[in-house]
């Protein structure tokens, strides 16, 4: 690929003095930078055989204040623009000589200089994305997407994201950083711990002890008076309408018909004989005593 340079110098000297000669002569060039943009050089010769200091400069960026030049030293300077120019680029510099001399001296390069097969391309930063994982501290960018630039995660967790070659973002920025993320520190939900499933120790039938269980009723006239009671027995449960029932004491009959069933309290334990009985409680009433006295034979 043929890049094509084209120069112009333009040197203005200032008047330091009647018998002073010093100056700058101060030249440049621009060229098609590969990728897109313009690639300015700028050549600044120091015209004695003293060693001169740069005292002020209209592009400080490209050439610093302070910048010295020793004796008849040609020094360059190089900057990228990336947009277009609308009018001459100038350089201007100040100096002064170490004999106390002092002169400002200019070059220019003409606008029409910058040719406009060089523009760069503006492009959209790229959007990243955000990873926050449940937990406090831990938000970060995820991978930034590909495209014509590269990204660089910084100490802090910010992200810079710089345009490669002949391109640029909006407003001519070659860079960009992105902030660190914020954390929404969401917490994380707690496990649900189940419960280890605990076997029972298998029994073989010949170990288990064998009981019976056993239960009676009364039943009353009226339902005042009706109970009924399970026996004490070692090994056995008693339920009824599922729940379990106190053993040895009198319970009473809420309803006509009650149904007693007994388990076995382990596989330790095995039920011999009857392990189910339905009660029933009649609801007939109890004999009134007499309204008239009887007839006793006295008066």
């Amino acid at each position: 690929m043929l890049t094509l340079v084209l120069g112009v110098g333009f040197a203005v000297v200032g008047i330091a003095g009647a018998a002073s000669a010093h100056h700058n002569t101060i030249s440049g060039t621009v060229a098609c930078k590969t990728g897109g943009g313009w690639a300015v050089t700028w050549r600044v010769v120091n015209s004695e055989a003293r060693t001169e200091t740069i005292t002020a400069s209209n592009r400080s960026a490209v050439v610093p204040v302070g910048t010295p030049l020793t004796s008849r030293q040609t020094r360059t300077f190089t900057e990228t623009v990336t947009t277009k120019p609308t009018s001459t680029q100038t350089l201007t510099l100040s100096a002064r000589w170490d004999n106390g001399s002092t002169n400002t001296s200019s070059g220019s390069i003409p606008v029409e200089k910058f040719e406009d097969g060089c523009n760069v391309t503006t492009v959209e930063p790229p959007t990243i994305p955000v990873v926050d994982d449940c937990g406090p501290g831990n938000a970060h960018y995820g991978q930034v997407p590909p495209g014509p630039w590269s990204a660089v995660t910084n100490p802090d967790g910010s992200v810079t994201v710089t345009t490669t070659a002949g391109t640029q973002f909006p407003g001519g920025a070659t860079t960009v950083t992105f902030p660190a993320p914020v954390d929404s520190n969401q917490p994380c939900p707690t496990p649900v711990v189940t419960p280890p499933v605990v076997t029972p120790p298998e029994v073989l039938p010949a170990e288990a002890r064998v009981v019976s269980a056993r239960a009676r009723m009364i039943d009353k006239c009226g339902t005042r008076g009706d109970v009924f009671k399970v026996h004490k027995r070692t090994g056995v449960v008693y339920t009824s309408k599922g729940k379990v029932l106190r053993q040895g004491a009198w319970l009473k009959a809420t309803s006509p018909r009650v149904t007693v069933r007994a388990h076995a309290a382990d596989a330790t334990f095995r039920l011999q004989g009857k392990q189910v009985w339905k009660m029933t409680f009649r609801t007939r009433p109890c004999a009134s005593a007499p309204e008239v006295a009887p007839n006793t034979g006295h008066r």
